[in-house]
């Protein structure tokens, strides 16, 4: 299959997967609703769930914002014909690694390069806070 084949391949998954996130997000915020429009008992213990259940589904809904996000952009760059090409090197992104994280912006060795820097950066200044 050529590259291009596989990058069409790719942008579907991303369109379903767009679609398959909006749909749980939108049930989510149902559920989130539906727990804020309860009457709430007085009792602690039952108050106490009812806010790590309004916490739990507050952070799942962010959770798939940030997703949307993530393969709204991933289309642009597909619209843009720079999609699976690394933001440091601009050599292409293998296809496995596109398929696996079709979010990825950098190759392999960028992206571990990234991380590594990213965590020194944050102990050089967690250091200094101390």
């Amino acid at each position: 299959m050529s590259r291009a084949k596989d990058l069409l391949m790719i942008r579907e998954l991303l369109q379903k997967r767009r679609k398959t996130t909006e749909d749980a997000q939108a049930g989510a915020r149902r559920e989130l609703m539906a727990l804020k429009d309860q009457e709430r008992d007085p009792e602690y213990e039952e108050q106490a769930q009812a806010e790590l259940a309004d916490y739990t589904l507050s952070t799942l809904i962010e959770a798939q914002r940030r997703e949307i996000m993530l393969i709204d952009a991933a289309l642009r760059r597909m619209d843009t014909d720079v999609f699976g090409e690394c933001v440091d090197c601009g050599n292409e992104i293998s296809l496995d690694r596109l398929e696996a994280m079709p979010f990825a912006i950098r190759c392999e060795e960028d992206a571990a390069l990234h991380e590594q820097e990213t965590r020194d950066a944050a102990r050089h200044t967690g250091s200094l806070s101390l």
